[in-house]
């Protein structure tokens, strides 16, 4: 990212990005949530984007629930590269109303979080959630900088299907035991 004068790392959905380099993580969210945490004391962080909060939610598959495994799996990658819990800052974004309707994604995924976060015994330091726009954000562990950009509302539908193509891109990645599935887009 030659306008930062970093280097970029891309986190896609369902999965987690935890560093020590001064880089900018970047990842674009609709009703999904990205958590970012550092310890600005060991100089570590991460985030991670899930799309859904954990198996009690029955709107996808099973293979797309990963609240709960994302947060685990981000806040164990943060404490083995020597970060402490009782020195995270958190910082929440996404959670978009992005498909409108009752439906309401986005805010299942906060709910959750928030859930998570106040039983774990972890306080945020910022949040940017909910509404209709789809959000682009870049995250810096070394600074802390957090940069969030809501997309047009007409790219929301752009939105819909980059999150859908991530999900694609994970399914094919697993092969049941039962024999080979193919899976192919209309």
């Amino acid at each position: 990212m030659p306008q930062h004068l970093r280097y970029g790392v891309k986190v896609v959905a369902g999965d987690y990005y935890v560093t020590n380099q001064d880089e900018m993580i970047a990842t674009v969210l609709g009703s999904c949530i990205a958590v970012c945490i550092r310890d600005p004391k060991a100089g570590v962080g991460g985030i991670n984007h899930f799309i859904l909060p954990d198996a009690n939610c029955d709107i996808l598959s099973a293979s797309n629930r990963y609240g709960v495994f994302a947060m685990e799996q981000l806040i164990n990658g943060i404490i083995r590269h020597g970060g402490q819990r009782d020195n995270f800052e958190i910082k929440l974004v996404g959670g978009g109303n992005i498909m409108g309707g009752s439906n309401n994604i986005g805010q299942i995924n906060i709910d959750f979080v928030k859930n998570f976060l106040n039983i774990e015994g972890f306080k945020q330091v910022a949040e940017d959630l909910g509404g209709n726009q789809p959000r682009r954000i870049m995250y810096n562990i070394t600074e802390g900088k957090l940069l969030v950009k809501k997309l047009k509302c007409q790219h929301q539908h752009q939105q819909h299907e980059l999150e859908i193509e991530n999900q694609r891109q994970n399914l094919r990645i697993q092969t049941p035991e039962y024999g080979d599935i193919e899976l192919f887009s209309d």
